[in-house]
């Protein structure tokens, strides 16, 4: 059965278009015009995909639910912001890198999470064994190539003809830390020569690595996600968002009541007065 956590640690509706709302609008802020003009585009075209996906599959990873991947790529670019004014404090090069690189970093580091173009990474777990024992309420689609998360991010980037510096790039590639064995080559050097040239990708592997940590910790507590919010929000295209959470409510709601009703409060709470 699911934890109360697996229902409670939802984002609701108005939560969920804040966040994406805040998102766009960091990206319109921190990048030039040029940068900006391919990735709203693109963000826009897939915004039902990347609004709505999770961060991680399983309930004990990191933001498993509707909503997950935004919520998890602002907490990583908030302590980023945190951490890169640590590094300055505590005498960090930060000349080495630009504001924008990190920001950058920090914002398409997990893009690769939302799949191929041609068709999404997460789906709803169908399966009640795999939900119930292991917590596992999304599972991979199969049916895209299958590539490492910061791979496929840069790909994606690249795709759409989205330029990286050798900064955001190298940043973006490692962000898993050691978790990753291909990483070594980066973060465990035995010649000067072959150290990392700046902390750009040390800094981002941190507040990654800080925002899971959070994360999990808010779901073992059993608290809520929560975004301070000043005012109600709906979405400008209502039939788009209702389809949008409609399909999020596929996570095995048959087999599990109590999630459908909580997954359709959220839905409901869209077109609420």
């Amino acid at each position: 059965m699911f934890l109360i956590q697996d229902i409670y640690n939802m984002l609701s509706a108005e939560q969920i278009q804040v966040n994406w709302e805040r998102y766009i609008k960091l990206i319109k802020e921190s990048f030039s015009k040029e940068r900006a003009d391919l990735l709203i585009p693109f963000l826009e075209k897939y915004q039902d995909r990347i609004m709505m996906m999770p961060s991680s599959a399983k309930n004990w990873h990191h933001s498993a639910f509707a909503g997950g991947y935004i919520n998890h790529v602002l907490r990583v670019f908030d302590c980023a912001i945190k951490l890169y004014n640590a590094w300055g404090e505590m005498g960090g090069n930060l000349s080495t890198y630009t504001l924008e690189e990190m920001k950058f970093a920090a914002l398409f580091h997990d893009l690769g999470k939302m799949g191929q173009q041609q068709g999404e990474y997460f789906e709803p777990n169908d399966s009640k064994w795999h939900v119930d024992k292991l917590g596992q309420i999304y599972k991979f689609n199969t049916d895209i190539p299958a590539m490492k998360i910061p791979e496929r991010s840069l790909f994606l980037l690249q795709e759409i003809g989205c330029k990286v510096s050798h900064n955001e790039y190298i940043a973006i590639k490692v962000h898993d830390g050691l978790y990753d064995d291909s990483n070594k080559f980066y973060f465990i050097s035995n010649q000067k020569e072959t150290r990392l040239r700046t902390h750009l990708p040390i800094l981002l592997q941190q507040a990654n690595h800080m925002a899971a940590q959070i994360e999990f910790e808010i779901w073992d507590n059993g608290e809520e996600f929560k975004t301070p919010i000043k005012e109600k929000i709906k979405p400008k295209n209502a039939s788009k968002g209702d389809k949008t959470l409609r399909a999020a409510s596929k996570v095995n709601t048959e087999n599990n009541p109590k999630l459908a009703e909580a997954t359709l409060n959220i839905i409901d709470s869209f077109f609420k007065d």
